[in-house]
């Protein structure tokens, strides 16, 4: 094969494709295979087919490209210049395709399998390379996030759009789907939504001087026009100044602990993605409205629910942290401890067993979501059960229907989460999980291969992380998929409903310790 050859035809297609020659586009992808069976080929030539299938809306380019691509992928996958860029065109082309049928079907692809599923997990693979190119590694993270902003999952593109921007700050793509991705998360971040609103129309006014494809220059100049003219009566000349958080703390453990909340985003609240102001600490998040029948107490037991939820992801995330906290000394918790040195290396502490409890306790929240979901959605499964991973079918594989009728994005994401978890990006948490929980979850100070059951400290605290903040995502889903749900109620609403609002249990009463009697002698 002439690989001066090979590259000259790949110059010229992507320059017929910028001047919209289409025809002659595919005249040289045809050229490019016929220079013999070459993983370089298939590399090139499907990169061509996807591409030119996208704009020209043609499945069957985009279903050729990506077969030609995949009896290659795993020679491909093993060269590290060109693993990455081949996953991202193999995600390109199920992205490519799942636009296509979502054009024809209105709310694509809910609690479906759809492409978008395997965009986001192709997407993945290619962060897994170590990526030289920070042009590359940024849009792989903005397609990514658009997956998930697709799936309804908008503070985990919220994520992935931010991470962009750290790699090239003016990347107006990035600027301007996070900006779109804001106008949806304002509609659920109540007090906040003016400014994160304020801050969505400046992120697409940026993104319209950078450098971005016509389709999104229109899409976010309609939107900085609409805003104009909803939201603002008299439009901000300039972005506002925030005067960004202080930390207010009465000992060394409080201020670490809001430090450590802070800078792993641990805290729930709407205001995670952004930290420029005090209303970025504390867990906020509250079921703030409800519409219910006259005597009907659904809204404090579903108040009490979430209650609970949230003392249990507070206490984990206190465990957690704990057990970070080196200035504190723990260690005569084990000092009558009798332990059998076994010769594996491994680690016995309160420090390690403290995010073993953690890890569990954060676990644990996602079937109380599901009791959640139970109870709002009146499916009548027996309590005992109900998990994260059950709630969804009705039988093997199909789903239950008053699921599927919602139509609720925020339910799409907890349900695409749950999906992770089952065989996808998370389950490796969840084997961690039946790990600690049914058998044995040994952290050892040396391990060769780490597996999900065998692994060092650090390990542990990093999956450990991980899970809290897709279980702080989950409960931001839940809240929005109720107020979704709620706002249908009040346009359905005959007169024949009552709103209950939120009202906060007092700090003393938080604090109170409640002594146990003494018994009488």
């Amino acid at each position: 094969m002439d690989k001066t050859e090979l590259y000259k035809l790949q110059k010229s297609a992507a320059e017929r494709m910028d001047r919209g020659e289409y025809e002659e586009v595919l005249s040289t992808a045809r050229k490019i295979q016929n220079l013999g069976p070459d993983y370089l080929v298939s590399y090139i030539s499907s990169g061509i087919l996807i591409d030119l299938g996208s704009i020209l809306k043609r499945k069957d380019l985009i279903l050729e490209g990506k077969n030609v691509l995949k009896r290659d992928l795993k020679e491909l996958s093993t060269k590290e210049e060109l693993g990455p860029s081949a996953y991202y065109n193999l995600a390109n082309a199920h992205l490519a395709l799942f636009n296509i049928s979502r054009d024809k079907r209105e709310r694509y692809p809910f609690f479906a399998k759809s492409d978008l599923v395997f965009a986001k997990r192709n997407l993945r693979k290619a962060l897994t390379f170590e990526i030289k190119d920070e042009s590359l590694q940024a849009q792989i993270l903005i397609n990514l996030g658009n997956c998930f902003d697709s799936l309804g999952r908008v503070v985990d593109s919220l994520e992935c759009y931010n991470e962009a921007l750290e790699l090239q700050k003016d990347l107006g793509m990035a600027l301007g789907n996070k900006g779109l991705t804001l106008l949806f998360y304002a509609q659920l971040s109540g007090e906040h939504f003016a400014t994160i609103m304020t801050e969505a129309y400046f992120l697409l006014k940026q993104a319209l001087d950078n450098q971005i494809t016509p389709e999104a220059f229109k899409a976010f100049s309609d939107e900085v026009e609409n805003i104009e003219s909803d939201y603002f009566r008299r439009v901000p000349k300039e972005k506002p100044k925030f005067p960004g958080y202080k930390i207010k703390s009465t000992s060394e453990f409080q201020n670490f602990l809001v430090k450590y909340c802070l800078e792993n985003k641990l805290y729930l609240n709407f205001c995670n993605y952004c930290q420029q102001c005090n209303a970025a600490i504390g867990d906020s998040v509250v079921i703030k409205e409800m519409l219910v029948r006259k005597n009907d107490d659904s809204y404090l037991t579903l108040s009490e629910y979430l209650n609970q939820m949230k003392q249990d992801y507070v206490a984990s995330r206190f465990l957690l942290i704990l057990s970070r906290y080196q200035k504190m000394k723990l260690d005569f918790v084990d000092k009558d401890v009798r332990l059998i040195d076994t010769r594996d290396y491994g680690t016995y502490n309160i420090y390690i067993q403290l995010v073993k409890i953690a890890f569990k306790g954060f676990y644990d929240v996602l079937d109380k979501i599901a009791f959640f979901i139970n109870d709002y959605i009146k499916l009548g499964i027996p309590d005992k059960k109900i998990s994260f991973h059950k709630i969804w079918y009705l039988k093997k594989k199909v789903i239950r229907e008053e699921i599927i009728n919602t139509k609720n994005f925020s339910l799409n994401a907890l349900f695409d989460i749950h999906r992770d978890f089952e065989n996808g990006e998370y389950s490796h948490l969840r084997n961690s999980r039946n790990a600690l929980t049914h058998r044995f979850l040994s952290t050892r100070i040396m391990v060769k291969t780490e597996t999900d059951e065998i692994m060092t400290e650090e390990a542990l605290v990093s999956r450990t992380l991980e899970l809290a903040k897709i279980v702080r995502n989950c409960v931001i889903y839940l809240l929005h998929f109720v107020q979704v749900e709620e706002l249908k109620k009040k346009k359905e609403n005959k007169g024949i409903s009552f709103p209950l609002f939120a009202y906060e249990i007092s700090d003393e009463r938080k604090t109170t310790r409640h002594n146990t009697p003494k018994k009488d002698n």
